[in-house]
């Protein structure tokens, strides 16, 4: 590789700023100085720059947006700080009550808010250190993402490398050495995702029903070029490096002038009725927008408190997405087909005339069950009201009786499985009718589903259609035959080539080892969810143990009540389950929850309030299990000690009228130590 002269070395470098120039002005100012075909003729002449000296190439040259071969599969990330979702509103009284709710745990904190679009996209993470993209994560679940920086760099919207020249000198030195996290929404523009389709239908392709699906189908493709040809668009709504700003409009202020844009039409809402006009105008006015949105997202503005209020479940409490109405449409029920799920539950459902609603193309709609039915009177034929809020399953909301057609008939379950033929009872008293042939072959199907998706076994490769096509050639009836399949039953079967057969049982080899908690989970008992599954590991430790409890035992585990306990000690008590466990204690090596460091809280129920300053909410339960203690969710008569942070709720009044002994932070971490 020959020298380069200084002169084009100077060039390119200029070209490269001027380049950034334009895509700073264009994406996050909304200005354009110069034409596209004058940004592609100063694009060009640095490509062919860098195609004669490839010394030149630097890593964030806009040339190098897409680069490089197709990856094989898309690596795991770990979020440093989980990325959350958000808890619905859909009318302003269940805003008010959200709004009530967060003021009860700071009853003296004084904010406004930020009102912002509810972007319909895929979330993303931008980690850049040293000023350059160095990682694009999904959400995933929100601890676990898959690394996407292959096709984030295919977006113009996302900087190669962050601008700094509007920063104070201190905010840009933490800037270029250390590491900057940004999240926002990657969009497929309406523009973009209707010149897609005027190419599939030129191709003789079938059209996409909506612009979310393909934004994040593209995130996940292997080979970047797939990505860029999308056109893909990206808007930020967080910035999650602490950078001295102490409200989001301040965070917002510095994304934009990082050179990363935000929307423009986010704003500050003094009050909640300001949210309310804020949420009505950009309902009317979302149809003139180049991207699809479903509600807005209001936040609490001032950090300090957004941190403070912390999470509940899987969101903060200090947000919440304001969801527009539903969108409602009309159309033809043309048939009620009934569902059989993996705990046997028999689900009605309408068959409907392919109708557009919420920008999906929808043609089936849940009915719950047969009281709802009876309730709606809805019959095969009917003209139907079907609304979709959201992501949520469609529902039908009303039936058009004056454009019932005549000799219809009264829809009536079914008092046999429509599968099996295995007899059908509701449970406890309930509304819904379960199949109670346990060898019903969509009760397996679906069970087998459950237990090797992403919560339970997580078996890669082993997702619905392999299952049925496992399941179609005999191999498979009962989960335990995962784990006796071979290599050279599966090469030459529908969807197998020799590389996914060989990929497919080193996945089922790898998964032999599982934690107690997802093998709980996996079993799929009725009312037992992801978190439920976590308390009955940590509290008994083996499988044995929960299989040797009754119902009794297993209400002393925290969090847990009377009907999940009872629906937990009636599947246990069941001799074909527990012989099918034991199938499964040959094939498996189910590990226990890690064992306790200490002792320090054995048998104790350990309950944290306020916002902590040594480690986070997290890693406070996760040492109070570790030293032997149960984590609690509400103060009671079972609780031994209630750790307490900044801003404490009334949690605390709660342990003081109990006689709770209260620990601060520090007292918590020396009593670990």
């Amino acid at each position: 590789m020959h020298d380069v002269p200084s002169a084009l070395r100077a060039r390119a470098e200029k070209l490269r700023r001027e380049i950034e120039h334009h895509r700073f002005l264009y994406h996050v100012k909304n200005e354009q100085v110069i034409s596209d075909a004058a940004r592609d003729s100063l694009m060009h002449e640095l490509s062919q720059l860098e195609r004669e000296y490839p010394a030149l190439v630097a890593p964030d040259s806009p040339t190098q947006r897409v680069s490089g071969e197709p990856l094989p599969e898309l690596a795991k990330i770990i979020h440093e700080h989980r990325m959350l979702s958000f808890e619905d509103a859909f009318s302003f009284e269940e805003l008010i009550a959200w709004d009530d709710r967060w003021r009860k745990r700071a009853p003296d904190a004084r904010t406004d808010y930020i009102a912002d679009l509810k972007l319909d996209g895929l979330a993303v993470s931008l980690v850049f250190e040293k000023g350059l993209l160095v990682r694009g994560a999904t959400r995933g679940d929100g601890v676990v993402g898959e690394d996407v920086t292959h096709n984030v760099r295919t977006i113009d919207a996302v900087p190669l490398r962050l601008v700094t020249e509007e920063l104070t000198p201190e905010v840009r030195r933490r800037v270029m050495n250390g590491a900057v996290e940004i999240r926002g929404e990657v969009v497929m523009p309406k523009s973009a995702f209707e010149a897609l389709n005027r190419r599939q239908k030129k191709a003789g392709l079938p059209v996409f029903a909506n612009p979310r699906n393909i934004a994040a189908g593209s995130m996940r493709q292997l080979d970047p070029k797939l990505a860029a040809a999308r056109k893909l668009d990206f808007y930020a709504w967080e910035l999650v490096t602490e950078l001295g700003q102490e409200t989001i409009e301040e965070s917002y202020a510095l994304i934009r002038k990082l050179g990363v844009k935000v929307n423009p039409r986010a704003a500050v809402c003094a009050a909640l009725d300001e949210v309310q006009a804020f949420r009505e105008r950009m309902c009317n006015e979302r149809e003139k927008m180049d991207f699809w949105i479903d509600g807005v997202v209001v936040k609490v503005n001032r950090r300090a408190l957004y941190g403070r209020l912390g999470i509940a479940g899987k969101a903060p409490r200090a947000a919440v997405a304001y969801k527009f109405p539903a969108e409602q449409v009309t159309t033809v029920v043309e048939n009620i087909v009934i569902q059989v799920g993996r705990t046997g539950a028999l689900t009605p459902v309408a068959h409907l005339k392919p109708v557009s609603v919420a920008g999906t193309t929808v043609s089936r709609a849940t009915l719950h069950n047969a009281d709802e039915i009876k309730r709606l009177d809805v019959r095969i034929g009917d003209t139907v009201v079907v609304q979709k809020a959201g992501d949520i399953i469609p529902d039908v909301v009303q039936v058009i009786k004056n454009l019932r057609p005549a000799r219809t008939h009264a829809f009536a379950m079914p008092g046999r499985c429509p599968v099996c033929g295995g007899p059908v009872k509701r449970k406890d008293g309930g509304v819904i009718r379960f199949c109670t042939n346990v060898h019903c072959p969509t009760r397996q199907r679906e069970g087998l589903y459950h237990f090797a998706s992403k919560k339970a076994f997580d078996i890669d490769g082993l997702g619905p259609q392999t299952i049925d096509v496992l399941m179609d050639e005999g191999l498979v009836r009962e989960a335990t035959d995962f784990f006796m399949l071979k290599e050279e039953q599966l090469v030459g079967l529908p969807l197998f080539a020799e590389t996914k057969a060989a990929n497919l049982i080193a996945s089922i080899r790898a998964a032999r080892r599982v934690t107690l908690n997802r093998f709980i989970y996996a079993l799929g008992i009725r009312h037992v969810g992801e978190q439920t599954a976590i308390d009955i590991a940590h509290h008994f430790r083996s499988i044995d143990a929960l299989m040797g409890a009754d119902e009794d035992a297993v209400m002393s585990v925290p969090n847990i009540g009377s009907v999940v306990a009872r629906s937990i000690a009636r599947f246990f008590s069941s001799a074909q389950r527990r012989s099918f466990i034991s199938e499964f204690k040959n094939v498996l090596n189910i590990l226990p929850p890690p064992k306790a460091t200490s002792a320090v809280f054995a048998g104790a129920t350990v309950v944290v309030t306020g916002t902590l300053n040594i480690m986070s909410r997290e890693q406070a339960h996760e040492k109070i299990r570790a030293a032997g203690g149960t984590v609690g969710t509400s103060v009671g008569k079972k609780t031994a000690y209630l750790v307490v942070g900044e801003h404490p709720g009334s949690k605390l009044a709660q342990a003081e009228k109990l006689g709770v002994r209260v620990l601060s932070e520090g007292e918590f971490v020396r009593m670990l130590q």
